[in-house]
């Protein structure tokens, strides 16, 4: 658990008034001293994440955020910052002190969390005298309307941690990794998955990247077969299989070299199309390839990538598609570029969006883009997708996953 990447954790985040208990609340659950305690307004000022393990829960991501009410100078800053977080929230723990009712900065930011369809949890900081459930009995005018449901604490002590511990646990959202496979339906036992993993100038030292890790984890956890190799190894080592593999999985970047060492009845895709299946809507990325063809010249495309790692000399995000689009007719394009958790609210004005495998980000804030782009009528592609449609293998390579596509 301890190496779980990052996307594949539960997103917990901690909301609520300037001193509403928040960080005493995150210490009290972790039992680690992770967020500043603070009598002084304002002491949280950007968001705070921490990776770890808290039971029942598992691998979590916890995030401390600044108060909803700040007012200082920066306020206006850090409360934007705060409202970044929320589409990649899994769960949400609202703070609220039993010694004053709601204000309206709580009742806007319970409805934000409504809207963004988080399952949250009310924590009562129970100050006083004044009990979570005398509270929410004198507020219920105000709190009602959200259904949610709440426990009252002393959040000076942990006499309350394993219930709200339990709580949350049970409301573990379903849009979260551990719901879904990356090869559902298609390993058993016994079966031979072929990998191909080029190792070029791109390729990390000393490692794999996550996508390719992943696969082999659960073709192992299948009682499947892995057989990793490079792109110029394919055609010897399915020769030397002596058993016809049941998929053959490529970097996409690798698409074409290895589609013509692949025979033609042998089922073969990319990584990037399993983790588009995983981490979203194949269906909707799938369908948005048609787009490509109605691109003119001067057509601005958005290439908008999940991780904020430093550009390779040839990067497949702003080196390689560039060129492909290029070979394949489409020039004069305008190019804009995102990364890591940066994703316009308003994209309206692309005619394309092309978006990575995604392996970086939680299945929340891939479905939340897609969601951002069907809404506004701009059709999305992932790179796989693309780089198999540009390659003119885009049938063969969806063809695994011909049923779900109907």
């Amino acid at each position: 658990m301890e190496q779980t990447p990052k996307a594949n954790r539960v997103h917990i985040g901690f909301f609520g008034r300037c001193n509403a208990g928040k960080s005493t609340l995150i210490n009290m659950l972790t039992g680690q001293p992770i967020a500043l305690v603070s009598d002084v307004a304002g002491t949280t000022t950007d968001p705070v994440s921490k990776a770890m393990e808290i039971l029942p829960l598992g691998p979590v991501v916890i995030t401390d955020t600044a108060g909803v009410d700040d007012t200082s100078q920066l306020g206006p800053l850090r409360i934007g910052k705060t409202k970044d977080l929320l589409p990649r929230m899994n769960l949400a723990v609202y703070v609220l002190k039993t010694e004053a009712a709601p204000t309206k900065e709580d009742i806007t930011w319970l409805s934000l969390l409504q809207q963004q369809k988080i399952a949250t949890l009310l924590v009562l900081n129970e100050v006083g005298s004044v009990t979570g459930d005398a509270y929410m009995a004198a507020n219920a005018s105000v709190l009602e309307r959200f259904a949610l449901p709440y426990i009252g604490a002393n959040l000076l002590n942990n006499a309350k941690q394993s219930t709200i511990l339990n709580q949350l646990g049970a409301m573990r959202p379903k849009d979260q990794e551990e719901e879904h496979s990356l090869l559902a339906g298609l390993v058993e036992p016994q079966d031979v998955i072929v990998l191909v993993c080029p190792i070029d100038s791109a390729a990390p030292k000393g490692r794999l990247i996550l996508p390719q890790v992943q696969m082999i984890r659960e073709i192992l956890d299948a009682h499947g077969m892995s057989l990793v190799v490079q792109t110029d190894e394919v055609a010897s080592s399915l020769a030397k299989l002596g058993v016809t593999p049941k998929l053959v999985i490529t970097d996409s970047q690798a698409f074409e070299a290895v589609a013509a060492q692949v025979p033609a009845d042998i089922p073969l895709t990319s990584f990037s199309i399993l983790m588009a299946r995983f981490k979203g809507d194949l269906k909707t990325l799938a369908a948005g390839v048609k787009a490509v063809k109605n691109l003119k010249s001067g057509a601005k495309v958005l290439i908008s990538e999940g991780c904020t790692h430093h550009r390779q000399c040839d990067d497949i995000g702003s080196v390689k598609i560039p060129r492909w689009l290029k070979q394949a007719g489409y020039e004069n394009l305008d190019l804009q570029w995102t990364s890591g958790g940066a994703f316009p609210d308003d994209v309206r004005s692309f005619d394309l969006i092309i978006h990575c495998g995604a392996c970086m980000l939680t299945r929340r804030e891939v479905l939340r883009r897609l969601e951002v782009s069907q809404e506004q009528g701009v059709p999305i592609v992932n790179y796989g997708v693309l780089i198999a449609s540009l390659h003119g293998i885009l049938d063969r390579a969806l063809s695994p996953f011909a049923a779900e596509l109907q």
